[in-house]
């Protein structure tokens, strides 16, 4: 784990002497990938977690699984956002942790290194029972130097750790990523925890469940069976297996439809339906929204974007989103719905080429994930979609701040232009920048909750799903 660029997948290579990172679109990874290393001191299992920003959940689900975590730092960037929040997660999950730091060939950096060891120590993740003097190994994968020194190391870690695994016991592990094969069908990766892992078993995952016809080790080699950390593909699943999902193996049918009956029957709310049909929303023509249907090469890639629209975009309508090359009933839907299509990583099916022509759909092609922010930034700003039917109706500025707990706070305000309404959609201003879109949770004078609040008057407002607010910051309030 590390920070994007600090040199996770050159390490990999280093080691299983690939080359990876040549084939890493835009020079940083943007799936969780997982690697066998069977070599002179060791059987590993290695977890290539996505540096950049946009990918935390991708690395939480490496965190679910690892036993222990290498956490990468050049020495010419120390410690970055991602840094720290790898430390708290050795922290708060209690994952012992070996820190390497990347890039001594360039001399110029080497007297970081102290720097950077002194702010590791202040984190308190220093156990000395099982790091001793091992916490910090110095590399280079440019010249492959300190390679062996590391690996010895991990082995070290594992001998004191006294990881063991169970294999007389029921199969279980959990879902890494699932993508869609042109010739193969649905291909399931996932990492077995405890058990064997054969061919002719059956799986159940998310309420779904196949009987697995191939396994595929990490060179995509077909074996039998697979052993525990083993990373392996398999062809069985008929249906999206969501990343992190847990998976057993039940050899019995008439059980595993009990369980899954069971499951549906106690079920509170609608299971939503993670197959290859398509999870359509129903849309409203607002003219303030832009409709986009999302294609992918795998479930995780969803997950992000999906993640990136809700958390940048108020104006933005996810009419649907699967994977897979884009078809004929992606092209219709985009025609009904007036959507653009939203590609990442996959292409266009041959036979439907022709029908683009005809409906003159928008199709946008991304091989970087973040560039998908990007590019639908430009398309609102250009279309206007922001200014249509948008009125600011009033305008608030933060006078005060009263702590309700620990993430809950009210800005107190003064009313300075027109009116604010209870759950008005807001924008707030910082230094002229817009730097949330949300809405008012609450709107109170003196404890006393209120509907609107108008110029020249005092109120204490609670916005939803925000608390870093300042002192002097902008409420715009906008019409719904």
């Amino acid at each position: 784990m590390g920070h994007v660029n600090h040199g996770k997948t050159s390490l990999i290579d280093c080691i299983k002497n690939t080359k990876l990172v040549d084939k890493e679109k835009g020079n940083i990874t943007q799936n969780i990938n997982a690697y066998y290393i069977n070599n002179k001191y060791e059987k590993l299992t290695i977890i290539d977690t996505p540096g950049h920003s946009i990918f935390s959940d991708m690395r939480i689900i490496g965190i679910n699984i690892t036993d222990i975590i290498i956490l990468i730092i050049a020495i010419d960037d120390g410690i970055m956002k991602e840094t720290k929040e790898i430390i708290n997660y050795s922290k708060k999950y209690n994952i012992p942790i070996i820190i390497v730091l990347n890039k001594i060939d360039k001399k110029e950096y080497i007297n970081n290194i102290e720097k950077i060891k002194k702010k590791i120590y202040k984190y308190n993740i220093i156990n000395n029972k099982l790091n001793k003097n091992n916490i910090f190994i110095k590399i280079s994968t440019k010249l492959k130097i300190g390679i062996d020194k590391l690996i010895k190391n991990i082995s070290l870690k594992k001998k004191k750790l006294k990881l063991k695994v169970n294999l007389n016991t029921i199969t279980s592990g959990i879902i890494l990523e699932s993508k869609k094969d042109k010739k193969r069908g649905i291909l399931t990766y996932l990492i077995i925890k405890k058990g064997i892992l054969k061919t002719n078993d059956i799986i159940l995952c998310n309420n779904k469940y196949g009987k697995i016809k191939a396994i595929f080790n990490d060179i995509n080699k077909k074996i039998n069976y697979a052993l525990p950390s083993m990373p392996v593909k398999i062809l069985g699943l008929k249906y999206i297996s969501p990343s992190g999902n847990k998976f057993t193996i039940i050899n019995n049918i008439k059980i595993v439809k009990k369980i899954i009956e069971y499951k549906n029957k106690n079920k509170n709310k609608i299971i939503k339906n993670n197959n290859n049909n398509y999870n359509i929303n129903f849309f409203n023509n607002k003219k303030n929204k832009l409709n986009i249907i999302i294609k992918t090469n795998s479930y995780g890639s969803i997950n992000t974007i999906d993640k990136i629209i809700k958390k940048n975009f108020n104006n933005i309508k996810i009419i649907s989103s699967n994977i897979g090359d884009i078809n004929k009933t992606d092209i219709t839907l985009a025609n009904i719905s007036k959507s653009v299509i939203i590609a990442y990583n996959v292409k266009i099916e041959n036979s439907i080429k022709k029908y683009i022509y005809i409906y003159k759909n928008k199709i946008y092609f991304f091989e970087i994930i973040h560039k998908i922010f990007n590019k639908l930034k430009k398309i609102i700003e250009k279309n206007n979609i922001n200014k249509l039917n948008i009125k600011i109706t009033g305008k608030a500025i933060i006078k005060n701040i009263f702590k309700l707990s620990k993430s809950k706070y009210i800005a107190g305000c003064k009313i300075i232009n027109g009116y604010i309404k209870n759950n008005n959609s807001i924008k707030i201003i910082r230094n002229n920048k817009i730097i949330c879109n949300s809405k008012i949770k609450s709107l109170k004078r003196f404890k006393k909750q209120i509907n609107i609040a108008k110029k020249n008057t005092e109120c204490g407002i609670i916005i939803k799903n925000f608390s870093k607010i300042k002192i002097g910051d902008i409420i715009e309030s906008i019409n719904n």
